[in-house]
């Protein structure tokens, strides 16, 4: 019974923490740059290049998924064993829980995007890396929208 409780806990967890990585959509807004002026420059894409954004780079960043594979860990590790077996079970399976569960929130937070290099029309070159909802192609026209209070973006034109 302890497993099968401790196994949803770490599914829904994990889960939830999935929730916690980056919307870096070239369509998404933060609500606090709403109403400010933003610069807009016709550009041409120059080239383009698929990358990896980690929100969580060091396994020490992901504190919240070591810590609940760490309880579903010695969970199920006390499950195991008994007498001082039992001890060594609950923190062994503590320690591979909290490792497993770093991974998992490591894993959950990171997402594909493109990094795209642009040329602007007064010959200055800008590079910007967005999400993967919108592709552009080297030698396309698009727009690069610099937001001072919020992320730059590139848009079809």
């Amino acid at each position: 019974m302890k497993k099968v409780v401790a196994s949803v806990v770490l599914c829904g967890c994990l889960v939830m923490i999935g929730g916690c990585a980056r919307n870096i959509s070239s369509s998404t807004y933060d609500a606090k740059t709403l109403g400010s002026a933003s610069s807009t420059y016709p550009c041409t894409v120059v080239s383009v290049r698929k990358v990896i954004v980690e929100e969580g780079e060091r396994l020490e960043d992901n504190k919240t998924g070591g810590l609940i594979g760490a309880i579903t860990g010695g969970v199920l590790g006390n499950s195991v064993g008994g007498g001082r077996g039992r001890a060594i079970t609950t923190a062994a399976g503590a320690l591979a829980g909290a490792a497993a569960g770093a991974y998992a929130e490591k894993s959950l937070k990171s997402q594909e995007a493109f990094e795209y290099t642009v040329e602007l029309q007064s010959g200055e070159m800008k590079t910007i890396v967005q999400g993967t909802d919108t592709v552009f192609a080297p030698g396309q026209a698009a727009f690069l929208i610099v937001d001072p209070r919020g992320r730059s973006r590139l848009i079809n034109r």
